[in-house]
């Protein structure tokens, strides 16, 4: 029996253990994380998919991994799912004061559209360029549960537990996965991971139904509706590790959101939120590698990297982690049949 380890209880490393097992039954499955679920970065997200902080990524893989997870948010809202797995169907609007181009992602959410000068003048003259297009929320917050549930059905093992190595973490592994985010940057070391602070605000505000996107230097603001809140933000503070709520960071993001809508004055604040973003100057990795034990050699599987986009593409991340995994698999142990 192969064993797989995955370090890393985050959407990637939760994601990757079980497209893995459901390509390859046969495997046992480890996942060892710091903290799993409600305690992530990811569970504080909006969970808005559109690929946004992830610079240096290709187009071609940004493109394949958000239609990979947009089309799993989609099966799970067309199922019935929506609700439990909290996934729901938002129209919105983006604004930027100068002029950005069509994104290479635009085909895959419905009906995008670039807005007219028209358009962009109802919000305000400094708008020089805008997009309003329908795509999804997937709140990890209630996603997350569900697949960590479905990994331990499939006999998958939850380890909680800090590691100080990769090395350490391969010990007992036939195969590493490695989805540690943000601690990539001293496990494997990578030196161009560094944490993009994002703080937020949820409030009770059940009449705003769409989301809409300030992306303006001087006054950044999104308003994102999930299932019982509105997420207001936010940051996007290179290389700050600060953890703890800025009440300058609360007042701006107050600031910013009540003046592109000012029914928000009313809202009523009921949590507010940091959490760093995990980005890598030079994009996601996403490929095969090996690790150089005592007496072996491990294959390993780099996926992290993926700044603000971990909700929007992590599923497609993970179908390509389980097919690198399939090819070392049969490598290194022989034909999958023989497993």
């Amino acid at each position: 029996m192969v064993r797989v380890v995955v370090v890393g209880g985050g959407v990637n490393g939760v994601g990757s253990a079980l497209a893995i097992q459901r390509r390859h039954p046969q495997c046992q499955v480890k996942v060892v994380a710091k903290s799993f679920t409600p305690h992530t970065t990811g569970d504080g997200a909006a969970g808005l998919w559109e690929p946004y902080l992830s610079a240096n990524t290709p187009d071609d893989k940004v493109i394949q991994w958000s239609r990979d997870t947009f089309n799993l948010y989609s099966d799970w809202y067309r199922d019935g799912e929506g609700k439990a797995r909290g996934v729901s169907l938002v129209h919105g609007t983006g604004l930027h004061n100068i002029q950005q181009p069509t994104p290479a992602w635009h085909t895959i959410p419905i009906g995008y559209i670039n807005l007219s000068s028209e358009q962009r003048a109802l919000y305000g003259p400094q708008y020089k360029s805008g997009h309003r297009f329908t795509t999804y929320t997937a709140e990890p917050s209630k996603f997350l549960p569900t697949l960590l549930e479905e990994v331990k059905t499939r006999g998958g093992r939850l380890e909680e537990r800090s590691i100080s190595s990769l090395e350490e973490a391969a010990d007992d592994a036939d195969l590493l996965i490695n989805c540690s985010g943000l601690g990539a940057r001293d496990l494997v070391p990578d030196p161009s991971v560094f944490p993009c602070r994002g703080q937020v605000m949820r409030v009770r505000a059940p009449w705003v139904t769409q989301f809409l996107i300030d992306d303006s230097e001087e006054s950044f603001a999104y308003i994102i509706p999930n299932q019982e809140s509105v997420v207001l933000g936010g940051t996007h503070q290179d290389n700050n590790w600060n953890l703890e709520v800025d009440p300058e960071d609360t007042q701006t993001i107050w600031n910013n959101c009540t003046s592109i809508l000012p029914s928000l004055k009313s809202a009523q604040v009921v949590r507010e939120w940091v959490g760093l973003r995990p980005c890598r100057s030079k994009g996601v990795r996403l490929e095969a590698d090996e690790l150089k034990l005592f007496n072996r050699t491990v294959p390993v599987i780099h996926n992290y990297g993926h700044g603000g986009c971990g909700v929007s593409m992590f599923w497609g991340c993970s179908q390509e982690v389980a097919s690198i995994a399939s090819r070392l698999i049969h490598r290194h142990h022989g034909p999958l049949s023989k497993l």
